[in-house]
């Protein structure tokens, strides 16, 4: 269901472990899988986040449907975002630069100067939209720097201009 011009899109935090968060995470598996396929044998898939790990998880609604999520994971040494999804049907509408201007506006709230995010060889997309939205492409980090399909990138937050 594409949404029309004039739907509109209500963002709000839920759990990691929500039900819309969760079967967005499943959808963006499902769709990744067959990029991946070719490589599988070849990959190193590193831990899952866990429910413990994230900060905070944004859930973008249209009528009352999931339709985009991002999340912010703590790690022993950076916090990182994960999860950067919007649905097939509800692309092209900047939601996904939404969703990681929710995250980082999080971020800096919580005092947070510097963000990471990892994403794979075979998304394209998402690494345009990194670099668009002022990302630096970085060495893989662990738990990454084992997978040769990983490009990893990092933004300094800078608080809104008053």
């Amino acid at each position: 269901m594409t949404l029309p011009p004039t739907t509109t899109v209500r963002w709000v935090t839920e759990d990691w472990d929500a039900p819309s968060p969760a079967l967005l995470r499943e959808q963006m598996s499902a769709e990744l899988a067959p990029r991946y396929a070719p490589v599988a044998h070849r990959r190193v898939r590193p831990p899952q986040p866990t429910a413990e790990e994230i900060v905070v998880t944004w859930v973008a609604y249209a009528d009352e449907v999931a339709v985009a999520t991002a999340s912010l994971r703590r790690l022993p040494d950076r916090h990182e975002v994960k999860r950067v999804f919007v649905h097939p049907d509800h692309r092209g509408r900047g939601l996904a630069k939404e969703a990681l201007s929710a995250v980082e506006s999080s971020a800096l709230g919580l005092g947070i100067e510097r963000l990471w995010l990892q994403t794979g060889e075979f998304q394209p997309e998402a690494q345009a939209l990194y670099v668009r939205e002022g990302w630096q492409q970085v060495p893989p980090y662990a738990p990454y720097d084992g997978n040769p399909f990983c490009f990893c990138y990092t933004k300094a937050l800078e608080p809104p201009s008053r």
